[in-house]
């Protein structure tokens, strides 16, 4: 048995050594080059592609037998797809001794790769139909040429994608790329994802596309028979400019597991794809606000995509929901439901305005479905309900208490501030740009103790009618009535009023017209901070000849 052993251990060696010698042999006294035609055949072949080498061949034995090509360039019906300054072939020793160039590793130094999909759909590396299957008996059997690759490296590359369709643009930079387990699996399939296996690892510096840009991204994807994971997605920050401003995300983290991808490449890429997987975002950050610790499961199928549940910390407090866009129609549709629980009203208000104007906890809540193209056709066609509420609030700046019992001698209060601004709450950002909040309350001293605050409110067609809207401080109401109208960015009607214990007007005061320069009382004007405070108008003994109508009857108790 030991002399088998030893036989065995001698002929490997032997066999080895051979390899080694028959490797010399190819370095001393073999051109390369002349190999040239049939390595760029084979390649043309194996990729249906045009493949020239522009610059010399050399070959080299560690690590492992390869041949470097220096400026290799594809090209694809006139067009090029993709370069490198060098690239290196590994080549399996064993078949040279068929006279055979197995290729089983690739790399590329400073790879260049552009991609376009033509308004037909088709990609510019995919090859006609009538022009596959060309190559002549005769040709196969001279051919000995193999592409057999299992593993493949790009490193300071650059990557360019372009969709004719759409006008959508990819760009790509300083990007590495290995491939490993890398297998094409034979069959008739026009279908290249679902005959394609692999596990990749992708690391770009930095990435655009249009107003989108993502720095030091990185990637593994496993895949095999159709199916794809992608995990993990990481990235350090992702930048969106558009015109609604700019956006950055820092700390991503994302999983996606089943991908795959269907249909004949007719239909937007979002409605042949399908998957589920996980995100995870650190911060994000607009010109107004912060979320932090953002998370969500996703999945997607047939153009419709479910993000359920959603988590993050917002203005202090904790925010959960879901949404469902549905892009499989000509109109895409959009299904949301989010509450905001605890969160700090303080925190809130510095979108508006660095002063301190008021604070205390409370809890938002949103059921929306939307429809449309742009953002005004989905303001327009918005329906649902919206909730704010609150208890045992604090407004700074002012006593409205003390205000409210003086106002025959002075009438210069506002109320319409305090309505607008307050009772208004969760459409506040939105209809209050005609306001300087700087010097809202400038003047007035003392503050307020807010003892509940409910804003609810019914959303049709993108019109938001108040339901239940109203507030109380220790001894008196203020309630709100009428209509917002998104679409338009108008008051419909608004009136604010300070009411009794039977919910009568005493006071009220009207706002309408456009959120910018809303009109009220239809004599003023709603000016910013340089303007003259708007008068409280129309004591209910004047308006109503001493009976009134109820003017509000919500959840809001009268003071005490």
């Amino acid at each position: 048995m030991a002399d088998k052993r030893k036989i065995a251990l001698f002929a490997a060696g032997g066999l080895f050594a051979l390899l080694i010698l028959a490797a010399v042999a190819l370095v001393l006294f073999v051109d390369v080059n002349a190999h040239k035609p049939g390595l760029e055949a084979a390649a043309s072949d194996a990729l249906g592609m045009e493949v020239r080498i522009g610059g010399r061949l050399g070959i080299g034995f560690f690590p492992g037998f390869h041949v470097t090509l220096e400026d290799v360039r594809i090209r694809n019906r006139g067009l090029d797809v993709a370069s490198a300054k060098e690239a290196i072939l590994g080549i399996e020793l064993l078949p040279l001794l068929h006279k055979e160039v197995r290729i089983v590793k690739i790399g590329m130094k400073r790879p260049r790769i552009s991609i376009e999909q033509g308004t037909d759909g088709k990609f510019n590396f995919e090859t006609p139909e009538e022009e596959a299957g060309k190559k002549t008996a005769e040709e196969a059997k001279v051919t000995r040429f193999f592409l057999d690759v299992a593993k493949i490296s790009l490193s300071d590359g650059a990557l360019f994608y372009a969709d004719k369709r759409t006008g959508e643009v990819l760009e790509a930079g300083d990007f590495n790329l290995d491939v490993s387990r890398l297998r094409l699996s034979e069959g008739k399939s026009p279908d290249f994802l679902k005959r394609l296996s692999l596990t990749a690892e992708f690391a770009c510096k930095e990435f655009r596309k249009g107003s989108l840009a993502v720095s030091n991204l990185k990637l593994r994807i496993e895949g095999k028979d159709g199916l794809y994971g992608i995990r993990p997605v990481t990235a350090d920050r992702l930048v969106y400019s558009g015109s609604g401003g700019k956006v950055t995300a820092d700390r991503l983290a994302l999983g996606v597991e089943n991908l795959a991808v269907g249909g004949d490449g007719k239909a937007d890429l979002l409605r042949r794809i399908s998957f589920s997987g996980t995100a995870g975002i650190g911060e994000v950050r607009t010109e107004d606000l912060v979320v932090s610790d953002l998370k969500s499961a996703v999945a997607g199928k047939d153009g419709v995509l479910d993000l359920h549940p959603v988590t993050m910390r917002l203005f202090g407090g904790q925010g959960s929901g879901s949404l469902r866009a549905d892009l499989s129609g000509s109109v895409p549709l959009y299904h949301g439901r989010y509450s905001l629980s605890g969160f700090r009203i303080e925190e809130f208000l510095k979108v508006l305005s660095p002063k301190k104007i008021a604070e205390g906890s409370m809890d938002f809540s949103a059921t929306l479905s939307m429809r449309g193209k742009t953002a005004n056709e989905m303001k327009q066609a918005a329906d649902g309900e919206v909730s704010l509420r609150g208890e045992n609030l604090t407004l700074d700046g002012v006593d409205l208490d003390r205000t409210f019992s003086r106002y025959e001698s002075s009438q210069s209060f506002n109320l319409v501030d305090v309505g607008v601004f307050f009772i208004a709450g969760p459409f506040a950002p939105l209809i209050t740009k005609g306001y300087n909040f700087a010097s809202l309350f400038h003047g007035s001293g003392g503050s307020s103790r807010i003892r509940a605050l409910v804003s609810d409110w019914e959303v049709e067609r993108g019109i938001a009618r108040a339901k239940d809207v109203a507030m109380a401080t220790s001894e008196n109401r203020i309630a709100l009535m009428g209509s917002l109208d998104f679409a338009n960015e108008r008051f419909n009607d608004v009136t604010m009023a300070v009411v009794d214990g039977k919910g009568c007007a005493t006071v009220r005061q009207r706002i309408r017209g456009s959120f910018r320069k809303p009109e009220v009382e239809k004599v003023s004007i709603l000016q910013s901070v340089a303007g003259p405070a708007l008068k409280l108008l129309k004591q209910a003994k004047k308006l109503l000849g001493g009976r009134c109508e109820v003017f509000y009857a919500g959840s809001v108790a009268p003071p005490k």
